[in-house]
C-alpha cells in the first residue's frame, strides 16, 4: 500500500514547463512554478532521474531568495523522491523534518502540514510502528479538506492490525471523499486497499469486485505510480480467491514493473504473494527462494537498527525543535527585558525629572507662601509694635496731663491736651501706615517735644536739622522711630540735669541710607542707667524700636541700625535707616 500526493494534468504540465523554461529571473515566482511543475509532473514519470537535481536546484534558489514555501516544498518533494523512488526512509525523514520545521516556524504555511506529516506517518507505518502513525493521522482530522488521505492512511492502519470493520469503515469514508472531487487516482488505491482487506476479512466477493474496479482504473489512466501496489494487492486478493494464475501474473508485474516507483514494503509483500503461489503450484523450490528474499527484505526494512535510527532522528528532531523555541524564547525575554530597561530607564528618568520640576514648583510655591507669610507676620508684628509704643507715649502724656490737673493749671492742662490730642489724631491717622513722610514725622516730633517741654517746664530746647540734600517732603521715614529716643533724653538725661537742656536732632543722607540722630546733654547713659530703679531699666522704647528696625531690615533686605554714641556729656542716639523716597 502506499500514498498519494498529488496527480496532475497533460496539458496543465505542458503549459507549465513552457513557461518555466521562457522564465528568465530567478525570483519567487520562478520557484512557485517548478514546484507545480513537480507536483504534476514527478509522479507520472517517477523513473525520471532528474527529479533530483531539479528539486535541489529548486532549493538552492530557494535558500538565496530566504523563500521559506519554496524551500519547504522542495524538501518535500525530495523527501518523496528518497521514500518512495529510492526507497531510502532515512534520508527521506531527514527532509522531511527539515520541510516540517519551516512549516512550524512559518504560521503562513500550516496549509502544507498534512501533506509533510503524511509522509512522516507513512515511515511509521511501513515501520509497522502503528500507533505512532495513527496518532498522527488522527490529528490531521482537523484539517477535512484532507481528509480524503487521512482517512486512506487510517483504514491502512486499521488494516495491518486486523482491525478489518474500522480499517473497511474509513476506506470508504476515503472513497466518498474522493468521489466528491472526482479523485480517480485516489479512488483507484483506495479501493484496492479496500479490496485487500475485505478479502482478507472474508468479504471476498466485495474485495474481488474492489480489486478489478481499482486494475481497471490504474490501467485505463495509466497510473504508474500505482501499478506496484495495486498489483501486490491484485496478486494476493486472487490467491485468497485462489486464482493462482491470476495471483502470480500481478504478484510477477508488480517486482517488474521498472517504470514505477516500488518501495521495499511492496517488494516484501510481492515476494510473499509469489511464495504462496509457488507454494500453491507445488514448486517449492521457488517458493522458497521468494519466501527467504521476502524474510531479508522484510527484515531489512523493519530491522532494529533502522528503527532505532528513526528514533535516533525523531528525538534529535524533537531536541533541535525545543532548542529552537528555547533560543526564540530566550531572545523574548532579551527583547522583553531590554524594552523594561530602556522603558524603565525613560520612566525613572521622567521620574526624576518630573519630581525635580515638582520640587522646584513646591520649593518656589513654599518660599513665595513663606514670603508672603512672614511680610504678614512682619507686618502684623510692626502694628503690633506700633499699638505698643503709643500706650507707652499715652501713658506717660497722660500723667503729665495729670500732673497739671493735680497742680490746678487748667491753662497749661488745657494746652498739653490740645498738643496732645493733636499728637493722638496724627498717630491715629499714621498707624496703619509702615512709613510717613519726613515732613510729617518731624511735625509729630516737634508735636511731641513741645508736650514734653511744657510738662518739664520748658527746661530743655531742641532743634530740628535736616541736611539740605534731604527734601522732607519726599523722604520716608518709620513714624515716630526716634520718639523713643527723645523720650529718654528728656527723662533719663535732661530732667536729672540742673542745666538748660538741649536735643539735636538732626538727619542726613550717608549714601543709599539715611540717619537720623538724636543728641542730648543730660547726665549721659551710665549715671542715667545708675540712678533708675530695676523697673525703669526696661526700656520699651528701646527694644521696640530696635525691633522695628530689624523688621525693615528683613522686608526691605537693609542694614539698618541703631548706635548709641557715649559723649563726655550727655548721649547720641543714631539711627540708620535705608532711604526711601515717596516717588
Amino acid at each position: 500500500m502506499t500514498s498519494l500526493f498529488c496527480y496532475s494534468q497533460n496539458a496543465v504540465i505542458d503549459s507549465l514547463e513552457n513557461v518555466i523554461e521562457n522564465y528568465k529571473t530567478e525570483d519567487t515566482t520562478y520557484v512557485d512554478l517548478r514546484t507545480k511543475f513537480v507536483a504534476r509532473k514527478m509522479f507520472i514519470t517517477p523513473t525520471d532521474s532528474t527529479w533530483m537535481d531539479y528539486n535541489l536546484k529548486t532549493l538552492e534558489v530557494s535558500k538565496k531568495l530566504n523563500y521559506d514555501k519554496g524551500m519547504m516544498l522542495a524538501l518535500n518533494s525530495i523527501g518523496i523522491i528518497e521514500h518512495y523512488f529510492k526507497s531510502d526512509p532515512l534520508k527521506a525523514l531527514d527532509h522531511y523534518q527539515d520541510a516540517y520545521a519551516i512549516i512550524e516556524k512559518n504560521p503562513k504555511l500550516e496549509k502544507y502540514t498534512v501533506g509533510v506529516l503524511t509522509n512522516i506517518g507513512l515511515i511509521h507505518y511501513e515501520q509497522q510502528d502503528y500507533e505512532k502513525a495513527l496518532k498522527s493521522y488522527k490529528t490531521l482530522l482537523k484539517y477535512p479538506q484532507y481528509k480524503t488521505n487521512t482517512f486512506f492512511n487510517i483504514g491502512n492502519i486499521y488494516g495491518h492490525q486486523k482491525k478489518a470493520d474500522s480499517s473497511i469503515y474509513y476506506y470508504k469514508e476515503a472513497i466518498i471523499s474522493a468521489d466528491t472531487i472526482q479523485q480517480i487516482l485516489h479512488i483507484a488505491n483506495i479501493k484496492s486497499n479496500l479490496g485487500l482487506v475485505q478479502t482478507k476479512a472474508g468479504y471476498t466477493e466485495e474485495g474481488l469486485a474492489n480489486t478489478i474496479e481499482s486494475i481497471n482504473l490504474v490501467e485505463k489512466h495509466n497510473f504508474d505510480l500505482l501499478k506496484v501496489s495495486a498489483f501486490v494487492n491484485a496478486a494476493e486478493v486472487y490467491l485468497k480467491n485462489n486464482n493462482i494464475e491470476k495471483a502470480e501474473y500481478y504478484a510477477s508485474q508488480s517486482l517488474n514493473q521498472e517504470g514505477s516507483p516500488n518501495s521495499l514494503a511492496t517488494q516484501s509483500s510481492a515476494l510473499a504473494t509469489l511464495a504462496n503461489v509457488y507454494e500453491k503450484k507445488e514448486d517449492y523450490k521457488n517458493a522458497f527462494i521468494n519466501y527467504k528474499k521476502h524474510i531479508v527484505l522484510n527484515d531489512s526494512l523493519i530491522n532494529a537498527d533502522r528503527k532505532l535510527e528513526i528514533s535516533r532522528k525523531e528525538i534529535q528532531y524533537k531536541a533541535d525543535k525545543n532548542n529552537a523555541i528555547a533560543e526564540v524564547e530566550i531572545e523574548r525575554q532579551k527583547s522583553i527585558k531590554n524594552a523594561s530597561i530602556i522603558g524603565g530607564g525613560g520612566i525613572v528618568f521622567a521620574s526624576l525629572i518630573g519630581f525635580f520640576l515638582y520640587r522646584r514648583k513646591q520649593d518656589a510655591v513654599s518660599k513665595s507662601k513663606e514670603a508672603e507669610f512672614n511680610a504678614k507676620v512682619s507686618d502684623t508684628e510692626l502694628k503690633a509694635l506700633r499699638s505698643q509704643i503709643n500706650p507707652h507715649f499715652i501713658f506717660n502724656s497722660l500723667n503729665s496731663i495729670g500732673d497739671y490737673i493735680l497742680k490746678n493749671d487748667t491753662q497749661s492742662a488745657s494746652d498739653y491736651l490740645g498738643k496732645f490730642a493733636k499728637l493722638m489724631r496724627m498717630t491715629l491717622e499714621n498707624s496703619e501706615r509702615k512709613s510717613i513722610l519726613l515732613s510729617e514725622d518731624i511735625t509729630l516730633l516737634k508735636t511731641y517735644l513741645d508736650i514734653e517741654r511744657k510738662r518739664f517746664e520748658h527746661k530743655f530746647e531742641y532743634e530740628i536739622n535736616v541736611d539740605e540734600n534731604l527734601d522732607a517732603d519726599t523722604i520716608l521715614i518709620p513714624p515716630m522711630i526716634l520718639q523713643p529716643f527723645l523720650e529718654n533724653s528728656i527723662i533719663h538725661g535732661l530732667s536729672k540735669t540742673d542745666s538748660k537742656g538741649h536735643i539735636i536732632i538732626a538727619f542726613k543722607e550717608q549714601g543709599n541710607m539715611v540717619v537720623c540722630s538724636v543728641e542730648d546733654n543730660g547726665i549721659g547713659r551710665q549715671k542715667a542707667i545708675s540712678s533708675v530703679t530695676s523697673e525703669d531699666k526696661k526700656s520699651m522704647g528701646m527694644a521696640i524700636t530696635k525691633s522695628r528696625i530689624e523688621i525693615i531690615n528683613k522686608l526691605k533686605n537693609t542694614k539698618g541700625k541703631v548706635t548709641i554714641i557715649d559723649k563726655d556729656k550727655g548721649t547720641r542716639i543714631e539711627v540708620t535707616l535705608p532711604l526711601q523716597l515717596a516717588y
